[in-house]
């Protein structure tokens, strides 16, 4: 319930942006995940190196190294405004990650009516 009532008030605030901002604070999500993706797929790449698996270093580091890199571009060309507020919301974000699960120490649980929706879905 407490997360319809955030989402409500953060839409709510989003009506008073301009096309620009939030069209460029949508992008600021968009570029940001795909920019973490490409990096998760360098550290699986490390780590499976590691555990001994011989994986394509093309496929696995070089196409998302620059795949990175452009999305890092891209996102330093969006609006200020969205930047700021992009940054404000990650920031947020990591914030409430590290008090749910403790310090990142305990992945963060479902309560069980969550767990009902996950297991209808499935």
């Amino acid at each position: 319930m407490e997360n319809l009532v955030v989402t409500g008030i953060i839409g709510l605030i989003a009506l008073f942006l301009d096309v620009a901002t939030s069209t460029s604070f949508i992008n600021f999500g968009a570029f940001t995940a795909f920019t973490l993706v490409n990096a998760s797929v360098v550290f699986h790449y490390v780590r499976q190196r590691r555990a001994g698996q011989q994986l394509n270093v093309v496929s696995y580091v070089v196409v998302p190294v620059v795949g990175a890199i452009i999305c890092a571009y891209l996102l330093s060309q969006l609006d200020s405004n969205a930047i700021t507020l992009g940054v404000s919301w990650l920031a947020l974000g990591i914030i409430v990650l590290a008090l749910i699960t403790r310090g990142f120490k305990a992945a963060p649980e479902m309560t069980a009516t969550e767990k009902a929706t996950v297991e209808a879905a499935a």
